[in-house]
């Protein structure tokens, strides 16, 4: 749509949408790709250590997604 400029026949200025789309996309995103592996995750981890396992699969999600992500796009663009 930004390359149509769709927004802006619409009458949505391009900072909006940028916002509300990534808003709605990363929601989204979560949904369809987090969520069914934390349930898989739920249903395969010993009764004893989910507490562990849960808090290790989130801060390396949390770690790939801020952190080796950006730094890995950056990496490739320079």
């Amino acid at each position: 749509m930004f390359a149509s400029r769709t927004n802006l026949e619409w009458g949505i200025p391009d900072m909006v949408f940028l916002f509300f789309s990534d808003i709605i996309f990363n929601n989204f995103a979560y949904i369809l790709l987090v969520l069914p592996i934390m349930a898989y995750f739920a249903k395969v981890t010993p009764t004893k250590i989910e507490g562990t396992i849960f808090a290790f699969l989130t801060g390396v999600m949390n770690l790939s997604y801020t952190l080796i992500a950006p730094a890995t796009g950056t990496f490739i663009n320079k």
